[in-house]
């Protein structure tokens, strides 16, 4: 009898031990949510200044799309990270709190010109077979709502749940221009349902799924590489095949279909020549340009539509006629329009670049290899060959990166847009040979543009080696010269107890040009602003490659009236307007010497 209930008894305590442990979970979870309300600084999915998205749990993956000029970058919660961390297993959580109208710390938002609720919600266009109900209306400038909104927990639980099943959900985003749009299920009971409908009862097995079909059938690259980073975090073991077979698939190049198109297939006699012309790029190509040039042709007859309907300025030239091309080439209907635009993303030589410079977060030697392969076949090219770099200095590859490094003269006084594309890419390695190589660059160049993008590979314990480099670079540079802003810039950073004698040191020349320079470097309020660039006040030498006049003194007090943040000054004023305010400028500036 005992030996029969053993096993009963032990299965019974593994399901007390797990019961606990899910128990334990979900109560610091709970008390992760409860944190929430401490945020204060902006991030991506809760600001109106600017609008983006990221993967907390990977640093560096937040991709700005628009902003305002001037803000900073967008703060990383560590709460919110910590949720998105538990994946699926925070999602039920998540749902409950949507309707959590505690508000956080940060100031309430709202538009600098105009606000509004529009219900904004990110689906896959090519998975889900039917747009979600009530959401993504296009109502702008609503009166009946409100003129501020209070970012809430709800809404912090929402952009959580984007960023664990991939959607780039936003409580609230910059709109240009001046504008804010918000998207509140804490607000909105509508919006609310259409995220209950679609992500409840979502288990680990059924989020798995999804994030495979984003990456298989996704409607855009952000798309593909936003499953790509989640399922290395989520389910690392479904990476490997799908990428290898990703990287597989041949690629057309747009910059060649898009020539295509407009010097030759809108040139064709008629229907016949045409398709003759496309069979023939097809047969050069491969059958995945015939795809490329389908969608360019969309993307012309979209201006088309605009030429016609009197919405385009200047409108579009004659010949471009995509709707025939459309109509003889691919079968459509003569009324065919834009928005039948299929939803294919065919391996575009650019996408897929960015795709492969996105694989950072896997150990794939397979996948490192066939990389290594593509970049063997597209060594010549900056984008797709640094994008390939960029993907294997996070996996090893030591050796390989280092033979790429040797092939760079970094002695030229004109930096090579490839081999500087190659070090950037590179810098990020963390294989000893590799940071000795770009350590070595760092102390030899005198090129400021190689020096900038090995600097990552040289740690604080290295700032010796860093400012006798630096400095000996700036000396060696002409009194007339472009160049400097960057060194200037990260001598500010790295080194802000001695960066006034070398500013000094630089404007010392007395070019115009450098004085531009430190005017750019001291741009955003720099203390130093005032004090360095108090003299340039009086320096009315023009300045070359402005769309309108400008002078030395007009930069430096545009530089100087950042730092008093309270004396306005700008450059598209009239003259005798500037010189006025720049008398002003002056007079606070030999105050503040006193």
């Amino acid at each position: 009898m005992y030996l029969a209930r053993r096993p009963i008894a032990a299965v019974f305590v593994a399901l007390t031990l797990s019961a606990t442990v899910i128990a334990n979970e979900n109560k610091e979870l709970e008390r992760w949510l409860d944190q929430l309300v401490e945020i204060s600084e902006p991030g991506f999915g809760y600001s109106t200044y600017f609008a983006g998205g990221e993967f907390l749990p990977y640093e560096g993956t937040g991709e700005m799309g628009v902003l305002v000029l001037g803000v900073s970058k967008a703060t990383r919660s560590d709460t919110l990270r910590k949720v998105v961390e538990q994946g699926a297993d925070a999602v039920p959580s998540l749902l409950k709190h949507l309707n959590d109208a505690r508000t956080i710390k940060m100031e309430p938002v709202k538009g600098m010109m105009w606000m509004d609720f529009l219900d904004e919600y990110d689906y896959n266009r090519r998975t889900r077979k039917t747009k979600p109900k009530g959401v993504n209306r296009d109502d702008t400038l609503n009166d009946n709502h409100p003129n501020e909104h209070a970012v809430t927990v709800g809404d912090l639980c929402f952009v959580a749940l984007g960023q664990i099943v991939n959607r780039n959900f936003a409580a609230t985003r910059y709109q240009p221009s001046g504008g804010a749009v918000v998207s509140s299920p804490t607000y909105s009971a509508v919006l609310r349902r259409v995220i209950l409908d679609e992500w409840s009862g979502l288990t680990r097995e059924r989020h798995k799924k999804r994030l495979i079909d984003d990456f298989v059938n996704p409607d855009h690259e952000e798309r593909l590489i936003g499953a790509y980073q989640r399922l290395a975090f989520y389910y690392p073991e479904c990476v490997e095949s799908l990428v290898l077979k990703r990287l597989a698939e041949p690629c057309y190049d747009v910059f060649k279909t898009s020539e295509f198109v407009r010097e030759k297939l809108y040139r064709g006699k008629d229907a016949g020549d045409r398709k003759k012309l496309l069979e023939a790029f097809v047969a050069e190509h491969g059958e995945v340009a015939r795809q490329g040039i389908l969608l360019e042709l969309f993307d012309d007859l979209d201006s088309q539509e605009a030429t016609e309907e009197h919405r385009r300025s200047p409108p579009l030239d004659a010949k471009y006629d995509a709707r025939a091309c459309l109509i003889d080439l691919y079968g459509y209907p003569k009324d065919v329009r834009s928005k039948s635009r299929p939803l294919l993303l065919p391996p575009e030589h650019c996408v897929q670049a960015r795709f492969i410079g996105s694989l950072t977060h896997d150990p794939s030697q397979k996948v490192g290899d066939a990389v290594q392969n593509l970049f063997l076949q597209f060594s010549k090219d900056d984008y797709f060959a640094a994008a390939c770099l960029k993907c294997l200095a996070s996996r090893g590859y030591g050796s390989f990166l280092v033979e790429q490094l040797n092939k760079i003269d970094t002695a030229a006084a004109k930096e090579n847009r490839l081999h500087l594309a190659f070090i950037e890419a590179v810098s990020s390695s963390k294989e000893p040979a590799v940071r000795d190589k770009l350590l070595a660059i760092v102390r030899s160049t005198s090129n400021e543009a190689y020096f900038m993008a090995a600097l990552p590979a040289a740690p604080r314990s290295q700032n010796d080696l860093v400012w006798k480099s630096a400095v000996a670079i700036l000396d060696k540079l002409p009194a007339e010269t472009e160049r400097g802003e960057e060194l200037l810039g990260m001598i500010g950073e790295r080194f802000p107890d001695r960066a006034k004698a070398v500013y000094r040191s630089f404007l010392a020349a007395g070019s115009p040009q450098r004085a531009e320079t430190l005017c750019v470097v001291l741009w955003d309020g720099n203390p130093l602003a005032i004090e360095l660039l108090a003299p340039l006040l009086d320096d009315k030498r023009s300045l070359n490659g402005f769309v309108k006049p400008m002078r030395v003194c007009d930069r430096a007090a545009t530089a100087v009236s950042q730092a008093t943040r309270t004396i306005p000054f700008d450059s598209d004023w009239s003259t005798a307007e500037k010189d006025k305010q720049i008398e002003v400028l002056r007079k606070y500036c030999n105050e503040k010497k006193k």
